[in-house]
């Protein structure tokens, strides 16, 4: 479903003898598919929401009551598109059929929801088969001039709302973490932000802080319903091939707020797993 261009760019970096870290150097642009088209960007006005409360702690078999309902997404125009007929927004759920919710001719193009039967209207389910965990997905479909069709990259073209509990991880934490190969390094100002609702984004990775290997070095997790979840992913936000992947979940401590998450981090030399605690400010 996913087609990356991919740009290799060479890089040299000079490390102690301790740092027997190599990284690849094939970047995701996060740009449309190698087809070319038009590149553009998903604009939010808010965090869009399902959010709910599960009918029991069996997350695969509980109805989700939900409480707060709200998508306000458009897609805008950043270059291109001249070879571009129309444009469409779809919407699919866990990576099934994508239906189109939206067309134009011409960007900006938006959809706003505000109740839950929106969010399933057309996907052939009801409100009472959504789970915690479910992730509704829009994305940003091409049809050019020649009659073939395309979607925008991953990165910018696309939208994910994830079924899950109110989440509030967003804020300030005092980071140790504590690597399989001896590393065990403090960050005490660690910043989390929020990406969308539940999705959140560290600033720094492994023994890295921000802003000392590439522009962002942080990594992406999910939080539903209290148990964390770091997605797969490229190192430093993709500017690096390598890969980081959980460990096994993380999680939340409910009275003190502190976030504790299991990841790894692939070297050509072998991988490294991380256990990193942050600790609420």
């Amino acid at each position: 479903m996913k087609n990356i261009l991919k740009m290799f760019v060479l890089l040299a970096f000079i490390y102690s003898c301790e740092d027997n870290a190599d990284f690849d150097t094939a970047r995701d642009t996060g740009t449309s598919t190698s087809t070319g088209s038009a590149i553009v960007d998903v604009n939010v006005s808010s965090l869009g929401k399902l959010l709910g409360i599960p009918s029991s702690l069996d997350f695969e078999t509980a109805t989700v009551a939900l409480a707060e309902n709200e998508l306000n997404l458009e897609i805008i125009l950043r270059s291109g598109g001249s070879n571009v007929a129309s444009y469409e927004i779809t919407k699919s759920i866990n990576g099934g059929a994508d239906f189109t919710v939206a067309s134009s001719s011409t960007l900006p193009l938006s959809i706003n929801y505000s109740t839950g039967a929106e969010f399933v209207d057309g996907l052939g389910i009801g409100l009472d088969d959504l789970r915690i965990g479910d992730v509704v997905s829009f994305r940003t479909k091409m049809i050019k001039t020649d009659g073939t069709e395309t979607f925008a990259g991953p990165n910018d073209g696309t939208y994910n709302i994830t079924v899950s509990c109110s989440s509030d991880l967003a804020g300030e934490y005092n980071l140790t973490m504590v690597a399989s190969n001896g590393w065990n390094i403090n960050f005490p100002d660690e910043t989390i932000i929020e990406k969308s609702v539940g999705l959140y984004k560290t600033e720094g990775i492994y023994r890295w802080a921000y802003g000392s290997i590439a522009p962002d070095q942080g990594f992406d997790f999910l939080d539903v319903c209290g148990e964390l979840s770091v997605l797969d992913q490229g190192l430093a936000q993709g500017f690096y091939s390598n890969e980081v992947f959980q460990t096994e979940p993380g999680f939340v401590d409910g009275v003190t707020g502190n976030l504790t998450l299991f990841y790894t981090v692939s070297f050509g030399s072998g991988d490294v797993t991380c256990v990193g605690t942050y600790i609420k400010l």
